[in-house]
């Protein structure tokens, strides 16, 4: 018995040493000089798991829902991927990866932590986080082609996360909220829609695509990137809008939550 118990380790020990080598390899075989997505030599580059070669012209996209998420935060919509020089975009690129229970599998895999995160500042008003968090993935995600499974051993999943990971990073890295605090720029007033853009470019190094309801409401921020080798990597390469914004000269930055009454104590 304790025989075998041995080989079972030394088993477990071995697969763990190829899968880390294998990683290794995939990680490092980029070399020290990986492209920029949109370059010539990116959208020539055969390497679809050390450059995006399919489009590259990749959008953080933010919401200020009034409905969801912390009072003090934007939250995310998503990550997507645009062709470098149409303003157009690929969509719903592979069906088979296309994964209804989110939350479970990244539980199975122990991505618990990722979870929390995600419903914290990855929410949906409606509370079906994971049919928006399929949807993200599956018409944008997958489509991004240094998230393919190609790209880590043939692995179904760790992509995905790669995905959902780098997406919140790139959020946190770009604090929308903050940028507009510290010039005086909070819900509850409206502003000129040109001192958010300078407040956002002084703050962040970025120029922001505003989006506005139809009340001249601001619903969504954009920021655009080019991507040095794999997105996971977060080597951004920021890079102005390629499309118009949706907000007129002065728009208003409404309160989360207006209106709601605080309940009294359950107990």
């Amino acid at each position: 018995m304790k025989g075998a118990r041995l080989l079972l380790f030394s088993i477990l020990i071995f697969v763990a040493s190829v899968t880390a080598r294998q990683q290794h390899h995939l990680h490092n075989s980029c070399g020290r000089h990986p492209l920029v997505s949109c370059s010539k030599s990116a959208l020539e580059s055969t390497n679809s798991c050390c450059v995006e070669n399919k489009s590259g012209l990749i959008l953080l996209s933010q919401f200020w829902d009034v409905r969801a998420g912390y009072k003090d935060a934007w939250t995310v919509h998503g990550l997507w991927t645009d062709y470098c020089t149409n303003g157009t975009w690929p969509q719903f690129c592979d069906e088979k990866r296309a994964y209804p229970n989110i939350t479970q599998i990244l539980q199975s895999l122990g991505e618990y932590e990722l979870v929390q995160e995600m419903n914290n500042i990855w929410p949906n008003s409606e509370g079906l986080v994971d049919t928006f968090w399929l949807h993200e993935w599956s018409k944008h995600g997958t489509c991004m082609s240094t998230f393919e499974p190609k790209c880590y051993g043939g692995d179904a999943y760790q992509g995905m996360v790669d995905f959902f990971k780098s997406t919140l990073s790139l959020h946190k890295r770009y604090n929308i909220y903050k940028a507009l605090e510290r010039h005086h720029i909070v819900p509850g007033h409206s502003y000129p829609t040109k001192k958010l853009v300078k407040a956002i470019e002084k703050e962040l190094k970025v120029t922001p695509n505003l989006q506005c309801d139809k009340d001249g409401n601001i619903v969504e921020a954009w920021i655009y990137f080019h991507v040095r080798g794999p997105i996971k990597n977060l080597d951004v390469v920021p890079t102005l809008p390629d499309s118009h914004a949706s907000c007129n000269n002065t728009l208003h930055y409404p309160v989360k939550y207006a209106g709601e009454k605080r309940s009294g104590s359950i107990w």
